[in-house]
């Protein structure tokens, strides 16, 4: 999507005055004791300040998503990191340099430090274990540290298998913990926002939507880095690899990881989910290639996959959905037909150019919807067809014009939003703050998993996050395996063996 300084400022304005009525509240505003906070908000996020001392936390894996995420985004309110660990001493030293920014030299310079995660694992002081390793180390060490009776927060995706995370929920559920999974964007505020649109029915019926995720890595794939001086003495047999440059550059070893679906097309299809409401793929079928990169790799450069959304009634109580407690506004005005099935998704991802960077366009019968790198979302009518005037407002492009000069944040975030009702401490935030504060608040608040109180739990907990695996690693086989996957509600299901690893 080609979009000039005017147009997208128009976009901006749209989603803005659209949303602003909804979501009139900051994330700071939110977490203040005594606020009376608005219904749809309060069902959105489901926690508040937190009551007692910080929980008391752990780290395992320090690499670049706990460094450029999971420390520096941390809030030491509610998240007090006790200890961590990784093998690598860059990892390390990066760590303990974020620490420093976070909490000041000091404090992080008392951080316990452990190479080998099981002593943190037997520690009756940690309460949360936060898992940042390669993927296939997620379903050991989580199912180790829920079994030591630790809460866990295991980044995405969630497992190697589908097998592995079907383990990872049954040891949550026998242990009586809660297992959480890295999938962001639960916690966004601003796709918060645009889902309530789509459930207002501004966007309309939704039959396609478009996801992205294009990077130009032929400068240098990030994914392939060289091995630091500093990790090169590490003793990487006992740890079960085969070479150190394995180790660092996992995500391009299927033996270690699982390629560009597990690490980027995971979100952007948990993202098309949300605003389907969280149904589930009947169908998909996709090509991959490593077209590029000539360096051993064995997972793909390029990928292109379609998925059909049709009818849900085969998953039954499967395809429920914490958008189906949110309310819908102006029914009467806004009628939509009752049989929304049968939405295409179609992703790609490619390693050879940036130009349109990553996002998800919403293509419904009344507007387009637009997300844009997780720091901005545009909004477009159609000419026919397009939102009720009760939901329009003047964005006129003369008013808009006069906008375009103005600055935004140094983040990336729409400093103009603010006059519509959207506060830039809380669009601006990608959910990793978020979703540790939502944990840190259910272990001081609930405590334990309650059966008589099930809407109590992360947003996006084992069954969740199944299902978001389920669609990634299907993915590769599809591609792996040339051919159509018609998907069974039984991979979906916890409590069923099935998987697509030994049935397709």
């Amino acid at each position: 999507m080609v979009l000039n300084a005017q147009q997208r400022q128009i976009g901006r304005d749209n989603f803005g005055d659209a949303s602003g009525e909804v979501f009139k509240i900051t994330r700071r505003q939110m977490l203040s004791a005594g606020l009376v906070i608005p219904t749809a908000a309060a069902m959105y996020w489901g926690y508040t300040k937190l009551k007692g001392a910080p929980v008391k936390t752990a780290i395992i894996g320090t690499g670049d998503q706990a460094c450029n995420a999971h420390i520096p985004q941390s809030n030491p309110e509610y998240i007090d990191f006790v200890a961590f660990s990784d093998i690598r001493p860059s990892s390390q030293a990066r760590a303990r340099e974020e620490f420093r920014k976070l909490y000041g030299p000091e404090r992080a310079n008392k951080i316990r430090f452990e190479e080998d995660y099981n002593k943190l694992l037997d520690d009756p002081e940690i309460e949360l274990v936060i898992v940042v390793l390669p993927l296939h180390l997620h379903a050991p060490v989580t199912i180790a540290a829920l079994q030591k009776g630790k809460h866990v927060l295991c980044e995405k995706v969630m497992a190697k298998t589908i097998s592995e995370c079907k383990d990872m929920i049954k040891a949550a559920a026998a242990n009586n913990r809660f297992l959480a999974v890295g999938h962001q964007r639960h916690y966004s505020y601003m796709y918060a926002n645009a889902l309530s649109l789509i459930q207002q029915g501004v966007v309309g019926d939704i039959r396609h939507i478009h996801a992205y995720w294009h990077r130009n890595q032929t400068a240098g794939d990030s994914w392939s880095k060289a091995v630091p001086d500093e990790d090169k003495g590490v003793i990487i047999a006992k740890y079960g690899y085969d070479t150190i440059e394995q180790l660092v550059r996992w995500r391009i070893d299927d033996r270690t990881g699982a390629g560009l679906m597990a690490e980027l097309g995971s979100h952007q299809l948990d993202a098309a989910s949300i605003f389907l409401e969280h149904k589930l793929p009947t169908e998909m079928v996709g090509t991959g290639v490593t077209s590029y990169f000539k360096d051993g790799r064995t997972v793909d450069d390029h990928v292109f996959m379609q998925y059909l959304f049709g009818d849900q009634k085969q998953f039954g109580h499967f395809a429920t959905t914490h958008a189906a407690t949110q309310p819908v506004a102006n029914p009467e005005v806004l009628p939509l037909p009752h049989n929304t099935d049968d939405a295409i998704v179609t992703y790609s991802s490619i390693s050879t150019n940036a130009f349109d960077g990553y996002g998800e366009q919403v293509n419904g019968s009344r507007a387009t919807l637009i997300m844009d790198s997780e720091r901005e979302a545009y909004l477009f009518y159609e000419i026919k067809g397009g939102a009720p005037k009760e939901l329009r407002v003047d964005t006129r492009i003369a008013w808009a014009e006069g906008r375009i000069g103005k600055p935004v944040m140094a983040s990336g975030g729409t400093a103009a939003w603010a006059s519509a009702g959207g506060m830039p401490d809380t669009l601006t935030s990608r959910g990793y703050r978020e979703e540790q504060e939502h944990m840190a608040w259910l272990i001081r608040e609930i405590g334990k998993p309650d059966p008589n109180r099930p809407e109590m739990k992360p947003r996006c907990d084992g069954k969740v996050a199944l299902a978001d695996a389920v669609v990634a690693l299907c993915s590769n086989i599809a591609m792996d395996k040339k051919k159509r996957i018609i998907m069974n509600p039984k991979w979906f299901d916890p409590s069923d063996p099935a998987n697509p690893e030994t049935e397709v």
